[in-house]
């Protein structure tokens, strides 16, 4: 963690009306983490255990994420109800948390969004306040890649995480009808298509009714290819009924970090164009 990043960011949320705490751990550096798995395990327990810290923020994306998770109780985490937000390799945290009941927020990180205020600040105070009218795209916003409407509780996040955690005790479940929200970051067209496979096979796909992905930067097939990222996500969802869009900009994005909650109502319309809407506050 780059200490003037994270002085920047921590700036940024004071200048949103928060107080901020840094953990103790957030600075040091073993290997390609930020410290040992049990010192981190153990910063973010005792975040989630302080009645004072009312939400957690992620300052960078958390490779090593899935190192901390058989350290932390789930339920237990869940329970002291806090806000929480990143994105990345963060997803392993944000799938631990959904399975317990807990809407966490698919937003910005400390240093590489808020210290240059590359987020969306109006989903980012619906998210943590409740204030405003929840996030919903604009025309135009989304490209629109198979017709349908559908509803459902939205779920997702970075989908090379999604498929890492495909077997394990923490993967994708989706229960209820859902809104599967799909990002990523320079993955290639073959990849892609072995990600979602990977995730149908894994049972995780069974009740999606609709699927929104992001940015997709760098994900596009060559120049000289005679297929397109779209032929290639259309043909591995193929038989998943619903509507599917392309270019929400939360994650992996180059456009301003949109905050996602995950465990809400969200509704997708895909026709002539494509409209993607969150339902309902995730804070009261």
């Amino acid at each position: 963690m780059d200490p003037e990043r994270l002085r920047q960011g921590v700036a940024e949320l004071e200048a949103l009306g928060f107080r901020v705490r840094v953990a103790g751990g957030a600075l040091e550096r073993r290997g390609f983490t930020a410290g040992t798995a049990e010192g981190r395990a153990d910063d973010l327990r005792g975040l989630f255990e302080e009645p004072e810290v009312k939400a957690v923020f992620c300052t960078r994306g958390g490779a090593g994420a899935i190192q901390i998770l058989e350290r932390l109780d789930g339920a237990a985490l869940a329970a002291s109800r806090k806000a929480f937000v990143g994105y990345s390799d963060v997803t392993f945290l944000h799938l631990l948390l959904n399975r317990h009941g807990l809407v966490t927020f698919h937003g910005p990180l400390v240093a590489p969004n808020l210290s240059v205020r590359t987020y969306d600040r109006p989903s980012l105070a619906h998210a943590l306040s409740g204030e405003g009218a929840p996030y919903a795209t604009e025309p135009e916003d989304l490209l629109p890649l198979r017709p349908g409407v559908a509803e459902g509780t939205l779920r997702g996040g970075c989908l090379a995480i999604l498929a890492a955690a495909a077997g394990t005790p923490w993967g994708l479940r989706c229960d209820e009808d859902t809104i599967l929200f799909l990002e990523d970051l320079d993955e290639a067209p073959y990849r892609l298509d072995r990600m979602l496979r990977q995730l149908r096979a894994s049972g995780a796909l069974e009740n999606v009714r609709g699927v929104v992905f992001g940015d997709m930067k760098g994900c596009a097939a060559p120049l000289d290819a005679d297929f397109s990222l779209e032929d290639v996500v259309l043909e591995a969802l193929d038989g998943i009924a619903g509507p599917v869009a392309l270019g929400l900009s939360s994650g992996h994005t180059a456009g301003p970090n949109v905050t996602l909650p995950l465990g809400v109502r969200a509704r997708l319309e895909c026709g002539a164009d494509a409209r993607f809407a969150v339902l309902e506050p995730a804070v009261t």
